[in-house]
């Protein structure tokens, strides 16, 4: 039989056991880390690939660009540094009607003595668009000893009759915006086929004319004239602006044809001018004093007295 001692001294071994177990020492410490799913670990993978590329893209473009940098530094050295050697080979020119002698005649190049780098570029293109006949220019380099001039020239759309002080009468030219200027190296028959203008005057400035108001409405009959009835077109031999902004043609048939201008185009009335001119030309008339286009339904040769 245990006597009353022994069960307390067993109690308080209990105790002291139970609180040495409460101590952090003895508490298991091998904590396993929360597992990761494998979608978070692609994403994590691809993130830190993604910065990786980046820089290794930041990198490549900084050590391109130092490259490039270098070499066009290079070639910009080594081509200023030739300059004083590097001479004009070959002169490309293309233009229509300009030669290949007036054109450097004209620029006054010595082009074998020059170098192409040493070359104002501008200022031969200024020079060239400073003639009346030429619209526009365009002059570059083409390495490694190539000049390369391009001339668009002013077409024609009549003629136009002048006075000069030294020349006496002279024939001018007139291109669809009205510039006013002398022809060079155009074919003959070309320009023969042109018709007169009359009906204006001539304005000098320094170094040449004004422009001849209302020639663009002019170009447009001419023109359509030429692609739709060109039988008709080669009869015309002036075109008068006195009563602008009707439009006065004198043929070797119809005396004088008026034209009312038009916001669309001349097809109505050349059309009404081919049937007029068939008709009287068939009943054997050989010309007509005049027709007026103008009068729209009445008949256009009222007016008009008509001999045999």
């Amino acid at each position: 039989m245990l006597s009353i001692q022994s069960v307390d001294m067993a109690t308080k071994k209990a105790g002291k056991s139970a609180r040495k177990s409460r101590s952090w020492r003895d508490i298991d410490q091998d904590v396993k880390a929360k597992s990761t799913s494998s979608t978070a670990f692609k994403r994590a993978v691809f993130s830190r690939c993604r910065k990786f590329g980046f820089y290794a893209i930041l990198v490549l473009a900084i050590a391109g660009g130092s490259k490039l940098f270098l070499m066009t530094e290079g070639v910009s050295r080594a081509l200023t540094r030739a300059g004083k050697s590097m001479p004009i080979e070959h002169i490309e020119i293309e233009s229509d009607a300009l030669s290949r002698e007036w054109v450097l005649t004209y620029l006054g190049l010595d082009w074998e003595q020059a170098n192409l780098l040493g070359i104002d570029l501008k200022d031969l293109r200024s020079k060239l668009e400073a003639e009346a006949q030429v619209a526009s220019a365009r002059i570059a380099r083409q390495l490694p000893g190539t000049l390369y001039i391009s001339i668009r020239e002013r077409e024609p759309i009549a003629r136009v009759l002048a006075e000069d002080a030294v020349r006496g009468r002279i024939t001018l030219l007139v291109d669809d915006n009205g510039v006013v200027y002398e022809g060079i190296g155009y074919d003959a028959k070309r320009l023969a086929a042109l018709p007169y203008l009359d009906g204006i005057r001539l304005k000098r400035t320094e170094g040449g004319f004004e422009p001849i108001e209302g020639m663009d409405v002019v170009g447009k009959l001419l023109g359509e004239t030429r692609e739709i009835a060109p039988h008709i077109f080669r009869t015309w031999k002036v075109v008068s602006l006195e009563d602008f902004p009707k439009l006065i043609v004198k043929s070797s048939f119809a005396k004088e044809i008026v034209f009312e201008p038009v916001a669309t185009d001349y097809r109505r009335q050349l059309s009404e001018l081919d049937y007029i001119i068939d008709y009287h030309k068939s009943h054997s008339y050989k010309s007509i004093a005049k027709v007026d286009l103008t009068m729209n339904s009445q008949v256009p040769v009222t007016h008009a007295s008509i001999t045999r």
